[in-house]
């Protein structure tokens, strides 16, 4: 078993025994977020501009903003999205990685059977992964036609949103664990 199914595996065990301990249920969640940055960080940058980004992000939104703006042009360039009007550059942190590894660890602590947090990640990481392509095709607008305002937009009130609809799809899913969990008893 490689280090990451042992880590999953040692998260999912210790999960189950915290019961109503709070303190180790927190030591947990952030053990598991620095255990996902961490690997994270050790993905190299060319990895990320050249494969990740290019056809993860970039290629997908250029694609979603030539759809619905098809005078706009949009060329995926690396890590760029490139117009007339706009260079937009995604870098490491703008891809909506904290947002999903809040998201991601919170299920993997919470007490839940492992089909119910498999589920839960499953839809997670697509929720954040699509709200996170809206975002940086609409940064694009934003830079294209509101340059003033794109420090604003994407400093504090894009990921402000981003992490208030990851906590509000983790309630959302935790809500469901916990109604399941009390019918079956």
């Amino acid at each position: 078993m490689n280090t990451t199914g042992r880590t999953y595996s040692l998260i999912v065990s210790c999960s189950s025994f915290y019961g109503r301990h709070e303190c180790l249920q927190f030591a947990l969640f952030v053990g598991c977020y620095v255990l996902l940055d961490y690997g994270y960080f050790k993905i190299p940058v060319d990895q990320f501009v050249n494969v990740i980004y290019y056809h993860g992000v970039v290629a997908v939104c250029a694609d979603l903003i030539n759809w619905l703006a098809p005078l706009e042009h949009v060329l995926a360039k690396q890590n760029h999205l490139l117009s007339a009007k706009a260079d937009l550059e995604i870098v490491r942190g703008c891809d909506g990685a904290g947002v999903l590894f809040l998201v991601m660890s919170a299920i993997l602590v919470f007490p839940s059977g492992l089909k119910r947090k498999l589920l839960g990640l499953l839809l997670g990481i697509g929720l954040i992964y699509s709200l996170n392509l809206l975002r940086i095709s609409a940064l694009y607008f934003v830079i294209a036609y509101q340059p003033d305002w794109f420090q604003l937009i994407h400093t504090y009130v894009a990921p402000t949103l981003m992490v208030v609809l990851g906590c509000f799809y983790f309630a959302c899913w935790a809500f469901g664990s916990t109604n399941q969990s009390h019918e079956l008893a």
